[in-house]
């Protein structure tokens, strides 16, 4: 009674074209949830994100949700996450993408999945790391652990698109810092994002996860560019 009330006086619509969600539905209306691009890959270890961290990172494993391009649905669903206070679109990704990773024998390795982290000034300034949650939902799917302190974002950069390639070099070898007290030796970790592009920031997570010894590494994104 007070749900229907609620919804009538409130009423849920489709963040990305505003018709009125029907019960069973959440955050997209049917129509709009089966147009967003899904990835569907069949090779966890030859994919784009595999492609991308090639002869950067020692990869064990890597899987999007979906794909992102410049005006696709996809990128609509992202920026309301991100700028819009959204915060639910996470764990909506979050489950839909767990639902299809539990069915990967890989998946049943992981250990621990960590979020990337928010320097504290956005973390401030949008009120929630717009990952966690979506990181949350996968590891309660698979049982695994979620950690989100293993990391610390330790530079507050806006853009790295003006600096020279030495500039962006040493920011990603200093970006993010590893939480020692955290034993995670000779496990599969996985992290996760919310957009892999150029995989500059997945590059320097990673720089610091491999410390840890005989580490295992992988990476979960809710869409790809």
């Amino acid at each position: 009674m007070i749900k229907a009330l609620i919804d009538l006086i409130f009423p849920r619509v489709c963040s990305y074209c505003d018709v009125p969600l029907y019960e069973g539905e959440a955050v997209l209306c049917t129509k709009c949830r089966h147009d967003l691009p899904l990835c569907e890959w069949t090779n966890s270890q030859d994919n784009v994100i595999t492609d991308k961290l090639r002869g950067r990172v020692d990869l064990q494993f890597a899987d999007a949700l979906l794909y992102f391009e410049k005006r696709n649905k996809t990128q609509s669903l992202i920026h309301d996450l991100k700028y819009k206070n959204q915060k639910h679109i996470s764990s909506y990704l979050g489950k839909w993408h767990a639902s299809m990773l539990a069915t990967q024998k890989w998946t049943k390795d992981i250990d621990v999945i960590v979020p990337v982290p928010l320097h504290s000034k956005r973390l401030k300034s949008r009120g929630y790391n717009q990952v966690e949650d979506y990181a949350k939902e996968i590891s309660g799917t698979l049982g695994c652990t979620f950690d989100n302190r293993l990391l610390k974002r330790n530079h507050y950069s806006r853009t790295q698109v003006f600096k020279n390639r030495l500039s962006r070099t040493e920011v990603i070898e200093h970006n993010f810092i590893l939480n020692s007290n955290h034993n995670y030796e000779g496990k599969h970790i996985v992290l996760s994002d919310d957009l892999i592009t150029t995989g500059s920031t997945a590059e320097a997570c990673f720089l610091e996860l491999q410390k840890i010894k005989n580490v295992k590494l992988s990476l979960l994104v809710m869409a790809v560019a």
